[in-house]
């Protein structure tokens, strides 16, 4: 091979900062993130009562663990994480059997 090897442990030891950066940065954005995407999915949900619900719930779900810190941070994400997949499931039902609109629509 033409290449040198010290091209390659420059290439290595570069890797893990970009980890560690991207890592840090991941962390720092992803309770905002996580906001707004379970805002724009709780929007999405075609009944007025299930949304005004999921919008309800996201808001004072963020309020009320503001002021986590540490492993406790990262077990109300995930739990986040696994309430946007529940909404993106409930807007995509919603979406294919749509009801009828309600009196506050």
């Amino acid at each position: 091979d033409h290449r040198d090897k010290s091209e390659f442990k420059i290439i290595f030891e570069f890797v893990p900062f970009l980890t560690c950066t991207m890592t840090a940065v991941a962390a720092a954005t992803t309770p905002t993130v996580l906001y707004r995407s379970l805002l724009r999915e709780a929007r999405k949900v075609k009944d007025y009562n299930f949304r005004s619900y999921a919008l309800r719930r996201v808001k004072t779900d963020f309020v009320a663990n503001r002021e986590l810190t540490g492993g406790e941070t990262t077990i109300a994400i995930n739990q986040g994480l696994q309430q946007l997949d529940m909404l993106k499931r409930q807007s995509s039902l919603s979406q294919l059997y749509p009801s009828v609109l309600s009196v506050m629509e």
